[in-house]
């Protein structure tokens, strides 16, 4: 019998407890995919509504994580390249403070090559690039991908093909300040159960939930919601839920070895039809025109 206000049909409400360490398929650390061996199935006038109920997941993801913004792409004019040459760097994975991250970066080799010195100012909280020699100009790449740790904006970012690499002048005070801080939240999105909530471009893109991150690193996150949501599915039957959490740009989490769990709950209502009420319109809908038409007696 039905066991929830939501569910108005004769199939019971059900729970699904998964845990990332027994997904079927393993894409990530983050990224799962999990195969029920009961199918879960309902007739074909009956909705099947999805809701997390409960996640936690470690802070075990890092500030600077490999491949996702760990990357730096410097370009500056020199002698033996007056129109500018690239030079790429990678900060090394891990969680920083500035005291820690400041000699990381002035070691780097793009820094190194464009005789670049990196330094700190704890009264605005922002990195100010000082280059010196022949040439004082330079610019980053838009394949830069530590711009939001770092305070460096995307608009002074320039196209290696199409714009020559001295777009700023030393010393340059990066825009934007530092956030070494981690995400604020993780997004929980499921691929494939059609969820249409929408993202601030206002794509429809299967996130089911947003989880504050306000713990440290290595304590726990959880999901506290002072109110449970739940949303229609496209299916009628599910066998396959496909997991991703995200950070808070909709970036992949490396949970380096961390394991996450969550619960769903699914409840079963019967479909609705469309209902329109007359004196909202100053035309009818045409549905309810052709049903006039179709219902008027004939005259004999």
């Amino acid at each position: 019998m039905p066991n929830h206000a939501l569910n108005d049909t004769a199939n019971e409400s059900v729970s699904i407890y998964l845990r990332s360490d027994e997904a079927e398929i393993d894409l990530s650390t983050s990224h799962k995919k999990f195969y029920l061996s009961e199918l879960i199935s309902v007739n074909p006038d009956t909705n099947i509504l999805v809701g997390l109920t409960d996640f936690e997941c470690p802070y075990t993801f890092y500030t600077i994580r490999q491949d996702i913004n760990d990357k730096i792409t410097l370009g500056f004019p020199t002698a033996s390249f007056p129109t500018g040459e690239f030079r790429t760097s990678t900060i090394p994975t891990g969680n920083y403070d500035i005291d820690e991250l400041l000699p990381v970066l002035n070691a780097l080799t793009c820094f190194i090559d464009a005789n670049i010195v990196l330094t700190f100012s704890e009264l605005t909280n922002k990195l100010t690039l000082t280059r010196t020699g022949t040439y004082t100009t330079f610019s980053f790449a838009i394949t830069t991908t530590c711009g939001t740790e770092l305070g460096i904006p995307r608009n002074i970012m320039i196209n290696p093909t199409t714009t020559e690499p001295n777009t700023l002048a030393s010393p340059y005070i990066l825009d934007n300040t530092i956030n070494l801080a981690g995400t604020s939240c993780i997004y929980v999105k499921i691929h494939n159960l059609g969820i249409k909530n929408l993202n601030s471009r206002g794509d429809s893109d299967g996130t089911i939930c947003k989880v504050i991150a306000d713990v440290l690193p290595d304590e726990f996150i959880y999901y506290r919601p002072a109110e449970y949501f739940y949303f229609m599915t496209n299916k009628d039957q599910i066998r396959e839920i496909d997991i991703e959490i995200l950070d808070d740009q909709y970036r992949p989490i490396d949970l380096e070895g961390g394991v996450f769990s969550l619960t769903l709950s699914l409840h079963f209502t019967y479909k609705r039809f469309q209902r329109y009420t007359r004196e909202y319109y100053l035309r009818p809908p045409p549905e309810i025109i052709k049903e006039s038409i179709t219902s008027t007696p004939s005259t004999p």
